[in-house]
């Protein structure tokens, strides 16, 4: 598997950070996770990496209900910073309906909604829908109730 060098965890829900990092950490999924208690202070970190030519993540999980700035108003000054549209971001939450998903189909940085908590086997599919060669090739693909989770370019679940 290429381990991804960074991630970024953009939540201010603490437990559901330290549960997601305790899984990628299990599986080595990358070299480093960042993480951030809310959109504003992710979005200035980004533009500081961005103004410093220092290196970018490779993979961004945000939640959309957030304090300060939120995961929408966090995506839509995101757009804006030259450099940061090549960052694959996915929806990283407890619940979505189906207005929001329509929502998110028209940002073409979201990659996926991603439903908490985070599992080995969403990890995978993560990989596969970056393209990057998966943990586990072999394995069972996981597959959500309907309403569990969803792909959203596809229609397929996470």
């Amino acid at each position: 598997m290429k381990k991804l060098d960074c991630i970024w965890l953009i939540d201010d829900d603490e437990i559901a950070i330290y549960l997601a990092d305790k899984v990628m950490q299990k599986v080595e999924f990358s070299k480093d996770v960042e993480k951030f208690n809310n959109g504003y202070s992710a979005l200035k970190h980004l533009e500081f990496c961005i103004n410093i030519n220092e290196n970018l993540p490779d993979l961004i999980l945000f939640d959309l209900n957030m304090p300060n700035m939120n995961g929408w108003d966090f995506i839509d000054k995101f757009r804006e910073l030259k450099g940061a549209e090549t960052i694959p971001t996915f929806i990283f939450t407890s619940a979505i309906s189906q207005k929001e998903i329509e929502k998110a189909k028209l940002y073409s940085c979201i990659k996926g909604v991603i439903l908490k908590p985070l599992c080995i086997q969403k990890l995978n599919k993560i990989l596969r829908l970056m393209d990057v060669e998966c943990m586990e090739p072999f394995e069972k693909v996981f597959i959500p109730h309907v309403h569990s989770s969803y792909y959203l370019n596809t229609g397929t679940g996470i």
